[in-house]
């Protein structure tokens, strides 16, 4: 007896100091990383000119990723309210600017006329319009380090020594923000992203990952802020920016979004019955048209503001879990059906909140779901989780019953308050001299979110912060459930 409960007691000493080693391990790892980057990057940028340099004051600088257009319709909505503001950005550093449809690039230059767009050329490219592969995302991240960094520190020391920023606006862009802080540069470091809300959120378990700790300190940094873009009342953060078109009579057909269509597979044999607008990156319409080209229910087009107008007129949205266009689909009282790239983290933990939170949205019912959602082969999702786990028939099936605009109109009312916490939270940081002239404007916002939002919403939203914990929910026998409900490219 003594030997068993000497053992009992190892092991509950063993479980409890796991979570502290994984800790330990994860800073001990970034420590490694942040050296690693200081020793490669710093010898080069002094190389390619860097100088410490004296900032201008309210001089601000923008940058902004690449890979997909979210980022891009964040930065486009913040600068212009910033810009009416009377905030001068004489320069928007476009991670990769071939990636930026045409359209988009002639839409700022007509909303920023006096704004140049430089292009660095330095961006790790995750994901191909075809797949999503980590493997592949580490070689281009090597290949991408190793070959393009020298021409874009060159570029990016120009625009220090012409412009001595004060500031840098980042819109998740982690070259520009890890030439800084290697150097420790004077100029300060802001960085607006959805992907701030994963790091806000208690009860996210990807916060503390490896790699999400990882993305953080190339992206904002350990003297950087960052300001979360959040879908739900959060402190701190701006409402997810989006643009809601009005409301119109739903069509016979539904509307397909994703950066990596290949997980859309579904749609192409099991939704055959049912009209689906799929939209692809510009550059990848060609290969995506013959690769539905037997398949006449689906219309294959081109990203463009198209989507929009179409999404309000379609019966729903069938997708992977991005933000912008969930939370648009959502706020136009649309049903949505997601499907999850493996091992895109940022996405799983989209998948779990959007289940959680909305009613309308549903997923496969695979094992491969259920693992990443915590969710029991017979039980299903936990009983609190206004999302359903359900075939893509079944889902389409439950449309007629399901009745969500006022779940649209909770989260519209959220969505309208992103221009005045635009101004609340973002100038005082890009001119500190400024923030008595919205705090006013500030104090307003705040009794509209605590007053007006409703109980429903509060609800959820004190959810969100919470921090409480679900059970795993895993069965014995699920090793021996059917594979993934995507199914694979041909």
């Amino acid at each position: 007896p003594n030997s068993g409960l000497r053992r009992l007691c190892d092991e509950r000493y063993i479980l409890a100091a796991m979570p502290f080693a994984k800790d330990l391990i994860t800073k001990l790892l970034m420590a490694i990383l942040w050296l690693s980057c200081r020793m490669y990057f710093y010898p080069l940028m002094k190389l390619m000119g860097y100088r410490r340099y004296e900032v201008r004051p309210n001089s601000v600088i923008v940058s902004c990723c690449t890979n997909g257009l979210g980022h891009v319709h964040q930065m486009e909505r913040v600068l212009s309210v910033l810009q009416q503001e009377g905030i001068e950005f004489p320069v928007i550093v476009l991670a990769k600017e071939k990636k930026v449809p045409a359209y988009k690039l002639a839409s700022l230059r007509e909303r920023f006329p006096g704004t140049k767009l430089v292009n660095l050329d330095f961006e790790v490219d995750y994901d191909n319009g075809k797949s999503f592969k980590n493997s592949a995302i580490a070689l281009n991240a090597l290949k991408t380090g190793v070959l393009k960094s020298t021409p874009a520190m060159r570029t990016f020391n120009k625009l220090l020594k012409r412009h001595r920023p004060a500031v840098l606006l980042s819109f998740w862009e982690p070259a520009t923000v890890t030439f800084l802080n290697v150097c420790n540069s004077p100029t300060q470091r802001v960085t607006i992203a959805s992907q701030g809300q994963i790091y806000n959120d208690p009860r996210s378990n990807e916060r503390k990952s490896i790699l999400m700790q990882g993305l953080h300190e190339f992206c904002v940094g350990r003297q950087g802020t960052l300001v979360p873009l959040s879908v739900l009342p959060m402190a701190g953060a701006v409402p997810q920016i989006v643009k809601v078109p009005p409301p119109r009579k739903s069509e016979d057909f539904f509307v397909a979004y994703t950066t990596v269509p290949q997980v859309l597979s579904p749609i192409k044999k099991r939704f055959r019955d049912h009209r689906v607008k799929l939209f692809v990156k510009e550059k990848r319409l060609a290969y995506y048209v013959r690769k539905y080209k037997k398949y006449p229910n689906v219309e294959v087009l081109a990203a463009s503001p198209q989507f929009a107008d179409d999404l309000s007129r379609s019966r729903g949205l069938i997708a992977s879990p991005s933000r912008g266009v969930v939370t648009q689909a959502i706020a136009l009282g649309k049903p949505v059906y997601l499907f999850c790239p493996r091992g895109h983290i940022e996405q799983e933990y989209n998948l779990r909140f959007y289940l959680r939170n909305f009613a309308g949205v549903a997923c496969p019912t695979s094992r491969r779901y259920r693992r990443v959602l915590r969710a029991s082969r017979k039980k299903g999702l936990h009983a609190d989780w206004a999302g359903k786990m359900q075939t893509l028939k079944e889902w389409e099936a439950s449309l007629p019953s399901l009745d969500l605009k006022a779940q649209a109109a909770r989260l519209s009312e959220w969505l309208e308050q992103t221009d005045e916490r635009i101004l609340k939270l973002l100038v005082p940081k890009l001119r500190p001299l400024a923030g008595s002239a919205v705090k006013a404007v500030g104090h307003a916002g705040e009794v509209k979110l605590d007053e007006s939002l409703g109980g429903e919403v509060e609800e959820v939203s004190g959810d969100l912060a919470s921090g409480k914990q679900e059970d795993d929910g895993e069965e014995e026998g699920d090793a021996d459930d059917d594979e993934d409900d995507e199914g694979k490219e041909e």
